[in-house]
């Protein structure tokens, strides 16, 4: 199956990051997960069942004014370099599954709001915020959920909230992710100190959903709960946890800058040199030698380039971008070479500082 022309142009017109710089609070994805009353789960729903659903869902949400120029794609028009596309523009964190049936998904023609129809909910929405302030986007997600509410009853129990498929999402059914550059906290070992503390309400994890490896220097912060809590509660939390471990990588940066540090020096020259001159670049270490590029920028050490243009790049070397970039793709020997030559020729004119070789 062929790549949905459609949904690429809109996803690569509109990469998030593109339209602005943020040096350590990357972004905050907003998930609303619904089900409409009439109707069992989705792993419960008899096939013509689910067509009812995917047709209600989606002609409420092509006429909703808040998604004005909306597209719907059926989960037989996705291919699988669509589906990591999606997954890759709106940072989520597990993948498509193996297609349920009569599901489809809605995105908004600027490439923000994205709708899930039939996965494991009737209905999942996710909305990208690219600063540390969400206000505008939460208040997008409610409308269109009191949207759907008019014309359809949805699932609320007066004890569980509003009711979802896994039990321990019901509630708000909101779930907050928090996505922040730390590569100054975590290369001088002191991201421990400055986590979330355990009878806090926030989770922190990296991309593969584990401390362990944090790929990219990126770390996730997310609600624990949605029951027993107000929406507000878990977006104050999130902001909160947030706006602490960005004021501590502030702190991390300056001590780096101020001290000259050699072993980051050291760090920022070998990325440089990698990811100018390699054959081949798996996703994992082109993703990590980026993290320490930007972080150069920020303590001025390098120049040449946007630290915007550099977080765009977290975006376009990534296997679902790089599909439809190229989308004579083989294996995956490949697509490494060319992730790394994608990356001679976007990164070209930048230069280290003199503070480097000093």
């Amino acid at each position: 199956m062929t790549a949905n022309p459609n949904l690429s142009s809109i996803l690569l017109d509109n990469v998030p990051w593109s339209a602005q710089a943020p040096s350590i609070w990357a972004a905050t994805a907003l998930t609303l997960k619904r089900n409409l009353s009439r109707f069992h789960f989705p792993s419960k729903m008899q096939k013509s069942e689910k067509g009812q659903a995917l047709e209600l869902l989606k002609n409420l949400l092509l006429n909703l004014k808040e998604l004005n120029g909306a597209h719907f794609f059926s989960e037989e028009q996705l291919s699988l370099a669509d589906k990591e596309l999606l997954c890759e523009h709106f940072l989520m964190l597990q993948g498509f599954s193996q297609p349920p049936g009569e599901a489809g998904i809605v995105v908004d023609q600027r490439g923000g709001v994205l709708a899930l129809i039939n996965r494991d909910n009737h209905l999942e929405l996710r909305a990208l915020s690219l600063s540390g302030n969400w206000d505008a986007v939460w208040d997008l997600l409610s409308k269109i959920e009191a949207a759907v509410a008019v014309q359809s009853d949805v699932a609320f129990s007066p004890k569980f909230g509003y009711l979802t498929s896994d039990f321990t999402q019901c509630g708000t059914g909101l779930l907050v992710q928090s996505y922040l550059h730390l590569p100054a906290l975590i290369c001088t070992n002191k991201l421990v100190q400055a986590l979330p503390k355990e009878e806090e309400d926030v989770v922190a994890m990296g991309l593969l959903g584990n401390l362990e490896e944090l790929i990219g220097d990126m770390l996730v912060l997310k609600n624990k709960y949605t029951l027993g809590l107000t929406e507000e509660s878990i977006l104050q939390s999130i902001q909160t946890a947030s706006s602490r471990l960005v004021g501590a990588e502030k702190t991390a940066r300056a001590e780096i800058k101020e001290k000259q540090t050699p072993q980051i020096k050291d760090l920022i020259s070998k990325a440089y040199g990698l990811l100018m001159h390699a054959y081949q670049l798996e996703i994992k270490e082109a993703l990590g030698y980026l993290s320490l590029i930007k972080l150069g920028i920020d303590l001025g050490w390098i120049s040449g380039i946007s630290d915007q243009k550099m977080s765009a790049l977290f975006f376009h070397i990534r296997r679902g971008h790089l599909s439809h970039l190229f989308p004579a793709l083989g294996d995956a020997k490949e697509l490494g070479h060319k992730r790394a030559e994608f990356l001679h020729k976007e990164l070209q004119g930048i230069t280290l500082g003199p503070q480097i070789n000093t």
